[in-house]
């Protein structure tokens, strides 16, 4: 499976990556929002997943995923967040299909892939 990852932390980068290596999945990762919105392309892959925070950047996860969804892009998105579960009536109407909380556990991620595996 294609999947991208938008994270700005290098360290949650790193576990992606193994869990998409354990999976043989083919990981893209960006660091910032601009050139994810700019690179990612309707068609081109089978999954996001999405930090919701993205650091001191001018789009956040939720931001970048409505636009994402404007550009065509119809793909599940799965947010990643260490924030507080009330925020889940913006993540749906940003265009989330779901959302891990942080700290993420490898097996939990492995199966949220599995889910959507086609």
């Amino acid at each position: 499976m294609r999947i991208v990852y938008v994270e700005d932390n290098l360290t949650n980068i790193a576990l992606v990556e193994r869990i998409c290596h354990m999976s043989k999945d083919h990981l893209v990762t960006y660091v910032d929002a601009q050139t994810a919105l700019m690179e990612i392309e309707p068609g081109a892959i089978d999954l996001i997943l999405m930090d919701l925070h993205l650091g001191n950047h001018s789009i956040d996860g939720l931001e970048l995923t409505r636009l994402l969804r404007q550009k065509g892009v119809d793909v599940p998105v799965i947010g990643i967040t260490a924030y507080d579960t009330l925020f889940v009536g913006q993540y749906q109407e940003a265009g989330l299909d779901t959302y891990l909380e942080k700290p993420v556990a490898v097996q939990d991620m492995l199966d949220l892939i599995d889910a959507y595996r086609l």
